[in-house]
């Protein structure tokens, strides 16, 4: 956090109410007021997604299922995947399984297109993690988060490109990803960048999560605590 912008000139409550919130917020060992402050700030649901390298202790494994499936699912119940069983292989090569290659145009592709493309050649510069987790989790409470998630229309999706201009003064230079898969290309590429990405996603993915018309906006934890910080800063002020 920078301090420069900490040290807010407020009363005494002012004072301590933002000192309250900064020691909370800088443990991070939970992501679930980050959460809140985001969908406080948004208007939108945001999902907490967590690579692990070994199976959180006393955590249920959930039934094998896409990554945009357990995303759209965990805004009701937490979720822990195993990256081996995750069916799309869009997900495995972006979250850099073993021996996964990039899938084919034809995988993806809308048929319509296969004149303009070979229908059996790879994408290439695809997002990919440059780790391999053994487990994903989503909303998993008790830990952080390496990326913020949240589905939205692109009318939302345009508020947070003003409020990132709002804040920083300066405008939003996000990453659009989504070619082979969903959300799990937008998290890889979100991570890699650290820069906010926009994930407009495959028919397929869309489809089976049930998320037609919407764009998958993801966060890595740094630029969501600059989100969070700002709308916080601008909540204790005005309570002063």
């Amino acid at each position: 956090m920078n301090p420069m912008r900490s040290e807010l000139i407020l009363n005494n409550e002012g004072r301590h109410g933002a000192a309250i919130y900064r020691r909370n917020f800088m443990k991070n060992e939970d992501s679930n007021e980050m959460r809140e402050v985001l969908m406080e700030m948004m208007g939108s649901h945001w999902i907490a997604v967590k690579f692990h390298k070994t199976k959180p202790r006393g955590i249920k494994l959930s039934p094998a299922m896409t990554f945009c499936d357990a995303a759209s699912r965990a805004i009701g119940e937490p979720i822990l995947l195993k990256v081996s069983s995750i069916p799309c292989g869009g997900a495995k090569y972006a979250f850099n399984f073993p021996g996964t290659k990039a899938p084919v145009f034809g995988s993806f592709v809308p048929g319509r297109l296969n004149t303009l493309i070979d229908p059996k050649s790879s994408i290439s510069g695809v997002p990919r993690l440059n780790f391999t987790p053994e487990y994903v989790s989503f909303n998993l409470s008790g830990y952080g988060a390496d990326v913020y998630l949240s589905f939205m229309l692109l009318g939302s999706g345009n508020e947070i490109a003003q409020a990132w201009s709002a804040i920083t003064g300066n405008k939003l230079n996000c990453k659009f990803t989504g070619v082979m898969s969903f959300c799990s290309e937008g998290t890889a590429g979100a991570l890699i960048s650290k820069a906010p990405s926009l994930s407009l996603g495959c028919a397929k993915a869309i489809k089976i999560a049930g998320l037609q018309g919407q764009v998958c906006v993801c966060l890595s934890e740094k630029t969501a605590e600059i989100f969070a910080r700002a709308w916080r800063n601008k909540t204790v002020m005005a309570a002063a």
